[in-house]
């Protein structure tokens, strides 16, 4: 009984979450926290990038152009290169939207990915490697992916979206 009573009085406060592994320094004095996004697993929440589903990157270096990735189950995904659009109410021999699409694999915070076809049209070079980050954004060769679709003027979310084929 006493070593019953010894241990609930050591015992933390149960309304005070737990620090997490990220909020404790190698010192062990607990620090600020960081919002880390989290993966759902069958164990529970783990951090960690969800990939699945819509990402978009604004021009950046080494690249003049958005580009719209999705990932999907099966490991297949799907790119759009919005190259030069055809601008509203304009008709154009070519759209200026390279699309592709290939197979993606992940280790740990990498999808490394493999274009089927190939990579030859305007906007090559295609991405081969994505890496999450621990703010919820994905990298591909510094340039930085949110979630979501950058849809040109004059086009839809669905023209926008990139399509993998079945």
């Amino acid at each position: 009984m006493t070593l019953l009573l010894l241990a609930l009085a050591c015992a933390t406060d149960p309304t005070t979450p737990a620090p997490t592994a990220l909020e404790v320094a190698t010192s062990g004095a607990a620090r600020p926290a960081v919002d880390v996004p989290t993966v759902p697993t069958m164990l529970g929440d783990t951090p960690g990038v969800a990939f699945l589903g819509d990402w978009t990157s604004a021009p950046c270096e080494g690249r003049a152009f958005s580009r719209n990735l999705r990932f999907e189950k099966e490991n297949a995904y799907a790119g759009r290169d919005l190259v030069s659009p055809c601008p509203p109410g304009t008709e154009c021999v070519w759209s200026g939207i390279v699309a592709y699409a290939g197979i993606w694999k992940q280790e740990g915070n990498k999808l490394y990915l493999r274009e089927i076809g190939s990579p030859t049209a305007a906007g090559s070079p295609h991405p081969t490697e994505v890496i999450s980050t621990v703010d919820g954004t994905l990298l591909e060769n510094g340039c930085t992916y949110t979630r979501g679709l950058t849809v040109p003027d004059g086009s839809t979310e669905d023209q926008a979206r990139p399509r993998v084929p079945k």
